[in-house]
């Protein structure tokens, strides 16, 4: 039953490459080795996904499957420009391989660690997607990165000790805190007014 089940696989994409071909000698379809590459990719996107969907164990088979999505939509956009003036390819094909790691976890609790990849690579999604905001793409980065540990020190279960996230948390936190605009201009006022006030502490206890 199997070997029937290849030979039709394989007769089918046979097929298709002919077809995919012929229609390019008509001057139909531009290139026909871009189409059949976003073909398989998307059928085997498919494969690995009806594998993480029906075996429970096969939790590793969503990564594969998501990164092959992502290449098949940025492959999508390539070849028929739905949005020529975006740059969303890129946020599109992170977003999904960061999906993958989130969904890891989601299937499998104790595979804590899938929260750092997850949250990174949605940051940097995010980072790449809002290109307008590019003068905020620092603060969003840190901040991204922060609320990631936050989530690591957070969510796994009481069997894990994830504590020490907190403190990378903080540190990427107030980084990018530091990198926003209004705050920095405020700072500019707070500095010398904490030296002022630290030079006073100093003088009166000296004093007395």
């Amino acid at each position: 039953m199997k070997k029937d089940q290849n030979r039709m696989i394989w007769g089918s994409i046979l097929i298709l490459a002919g077809v995919l071909f012929f229609l390019q000698e008509f001057q139909i379809l531009g290139s026909a080795f871009e189409y059949l590459w976003v073909i398989l990719m998307a059928a085997g996107s498919g494969a690995f996904l009806w594998i993480y969907f029906t075996k429970r164990d096969q939790w590793w088979a969503v990564i594969p499957g998501l990164t092959l999505l992502g290449l098949t939509l940025v492959g999508l956009e390539n070849l028929i420009q739905v949005l020529p003036a975006s740059n969303w390819s890129g946020a599109v094909f992170l977003g999904c391989i960061g999906l993958a790691f989130w969904l890891v976890y989601l299937r499998r609790q104790e595979q804590w660690w899938a929260i750092i990849p997850g949250g990174v690579l949605v940051t940097l999604a995010l980072v790449a997607g809002l290109d307008f905001l590019s003068d905020w793409s620092d603060v969003i980065f840190f901040l991204g990165l922060g609320l990631t540990f936050f989530l690591v020190a957070l969510l796994p279960s009481k069997t894990h000790d994830t504590r020490w996230a907190f403190i990378p948390a903080g540190i990427l936190t107030v980084l990018g805190l530091l990198l926003f605009a209004p705050l920095q201009s405020a700072l500019n006022y707070v500095w010398p007014v904490a030296l002022i006030g630290l030079g006073i502490y100093v003088l009166l206890r000296n004093w007395k």
